[in-house]
């Protein structure tokens, strides 16, 4: 760039950035930052694309949706429209399933073979596959800025709401037909979800995601325990292998539990932010109008299921793509179409935050397509931004009642999804153990990282951890974890002599096992500053001196649920007379050799 004498270089380590402020005539070393065209907002706040705020998103990963289909569960999607224009792969029209729909007769009967392609009457349908996997092209073949989270997701069309309105409970004669449609069209997606659709790619074959933007009346106020048929379905959806993404509901913060399809054990709940018109997250809030959890509590025993929903999203204000009736001189009835429409007006509820979550969990099916719908459900909550204070500490220390386990991040989801499949670590994953990073204190010529482990169903066998893909060695704690039970959080460190790594970034990837399965791993970087000497040496009073007092400052800020003060004085009592020994055992085991920078 002569007139500004630069050079442009490209995609660069952000750690490899003070070397090159070093090199000889460079004055400084500037970030490139991103166009922003001031279109819509939810799609880079979910760091599906980039954007100034946060240059670097999911599609910078190389995904994009591709190969992963979404059945759009709704009031049909027209998908004429230029930004949905050839996604459809097949479609399945539940209204129809109904003797009583006069249209259904009309039209022969239901088709079975997903050969039929449902319109959208009302609008509802269309917003939603817009903001799931919109490509944000226009009639006039321009590029806008209004994308879906995975605009090269496709579409399995499956009509369960009417024209009339949102939901198929509206204009049916029978009072015990109000919900036949729904179920019947979930049953559809689970009974054909191995398809292979005609006239379609091997990649698209089959059905990967649900997304269901509507609730159940008959539990509109709350009522559901999730043991309801629609809550039931969805479970069995997900133990099918298709990953449900439902809205959590529209009934603000004095809602008493969730309703039905809302309140699912095993489907991932999504709640809605109000992202007050800008892609930054610092000034975003609740929405007004979100339904707040727990689900009520089925009675199971087990406190876990009640935490819902599990995440959230931006849902307010949001701008769709515009379906057939939106526009003055559409009509879907006398031939017309949604292919000359654009993007307009604005929409907000969970219905909208809910595609968003779909089109990341595309993300993610593509970035790893081995993992099963409970392990991507897992791999959100672990990597979602957490929001607001623990609702629930007793049983996990991050669900907040609003906003779940936190806003979805679709970068972070799509990094660890690609990280599990790169190492391998897919089949053996466990989503009951948990394990989550807590800080990583670099000073003083000490490394310590430390974060906190538990079992969900029972114990932990140990925490385990190794540096750049090395041996597995086994971490310290502040108690055994063989001694501690389910839902109670115990602390580890990893402890590192900085002077005895290569010089420059290390990775640090720790892991709560237990039997032949294992947690998430959870990923730090830490720097070397390479030295001589063959063993570590950091002394032993200092790593007990970290970690009392990490251990007082977690139990002061309540982060996890330790011990009495009088099992604590125990344990630091034993620790001092064994400090010498298991301090030995570390060191050793966290020596790694001097490499090759190459």
């Amino acid at each position: 760039m002569p007139s500004v004498n630069a050079v442009l270089i490209g995609d660069v380590d952000a750690s490899d950035v003070h070397a090159l402020s070093q090199l000889e005539g460079v004055v400084m070393v500037e970030r490139y930052g991103s166009l922003v065209f001031y279109g819509d907002i939810q799609t880079p706040a979910v760091k599906a694309s980039n954007s100034t705020e946060y240059p670097v998103g999911a599609w910078d990963l190389g995904v994009s949706g591709h190969g992963v289909n979404i059945a759009l569960t709704d009031t049909g999607v027209d998908n004429e429209h230029p930004g949905l224009s050839g996604k459809f792969v097949a479609g399945y029209d539940a209204v129809c399933y109904m003797h009583t729909d006069p249209q259904c007769l009309l039209a022969g009967g239901r088709e079975e073979d997903g050969s039929f392609d449902p319109d959208d009457g009302n609008q509802h349908g269309t917003a939603c596959m817009g903001m799931a996997s919109a490509t944000g092209i226009e009639a006039d073949g321009s590029q806008s800025n209004y994308y879906g989270s995975a605009p090269n997701a496709s579409l399995v069309d499956v009509r369960i709401g009417t024209d009339v309105g949102a939901g198929p409970f509206e204009n049916y004669l029978l009072e015990q037909e109000f919900y036949e449609s729904a179920m019947n069209g979930l049953q559809w997606i689970i009974d054909h979800r191995d398809d292979a659709w005609p006239g379609v790619d091997e990649a698209n074959y089959g059905i990967d995601i649900i997304s269901l933007s509507w609730g159940i009346t008959s539990h509109e106020d709350g009522e559901s325990d999730g043991s309801d048929m629609h809550s039931r379905i969805l479970d069995d959806a997900m133990l099918a292998g298709v990953t449900v993404s439902n809205a959590a509901g529209n009934s603000g913060p004095d809602n008493d539990g969730l309703s039905g399809m809302s309140a699912s054990s095993l489907s991932i709940t999504v709640a809605a932010t109000d992202d007050q018109n800008t892609v930054n997250r610092d000034d975003d809030t609740i929405a007004s109008y979100s339904s707040r959890g727990p689900r009520r509590d089925n009675g199971d025993g087990n406190p876990l299921n009640e935490l819902i929903p599990e995440l959230s999203a931006p849902g307010t204000n949001i701008i769709q793509a515009e379906g057939c009736v939106s526009s003055g001189g559409c009509n879907n009835f006398l031939g017309g179409d949604a292919s000359g429409n654009t993007y307009t007006g604005r929409g907000s509820g969970t219905s909208y935050a809910t595609p968003a979550v779909t089109g990341v969990v595309a993300l993610v099916i593509e970035a790893n397509g081995q993992l099963s719908p409970l392990q991507i459900k897992e791999v959100l909550k672990q990597t979602s931004e957490r929001m607001g204070e623990p609702s629930a500490p007793e049983v996990d220390p991050y669900w907040n009642r609003e906003f779940g386990y936190g806003m979805v991040d679709a970068h972070a989801a799509v990094a660890l999804a690609q990280y599990i499949a790169e190492t391998g670590q897919t089949d053996s994953l466990d989503v009951s153990l948990q394990n989550h990073l807590l800080n990583l204190v670099d000073s003083n010529g000490t490394i310590n990282v430390t974060g906190h482990a538990w079992g969900q169903m029972g114990s932990v066998d140990r925490v385990e951890f190794r540096i750049d893909g090395g041996e597995w060695h086994e971490a310290t704690y502040s108690a055994e974890p063989a001694e501690i039970g389910a839902l109670t959080p115990f602390l580890w460190h990893v402890i590192l002599d900085p002077t005895k790594l290569g010089e420059g970034p290390h990775q640090i990837e720790v892991r709560a096992v237990s039997g032949e399965s294992h947690s998430l791993p959870v990923l730090a970087t830490v720097h070397g500053t390479s030295g001589s000497a063959s063993n570590f040496s950091v002394p032993p009073l200092v790593i007990f001196g970290i970690v009392v007092v990490f251990v007082i400052w977690l139990a002061s800020l309540s982060l996890v649920r330790l011990r009495s003060d009088g099992e604590i004085d125990s344990l630091l009592s034993r620790w001092r007379r064994e400090e010498d020994s298991a301090v030995e055992e570390v060191l050793e085991a966290e020596l790694i050799p001097e490499h090759d920078p190459e």
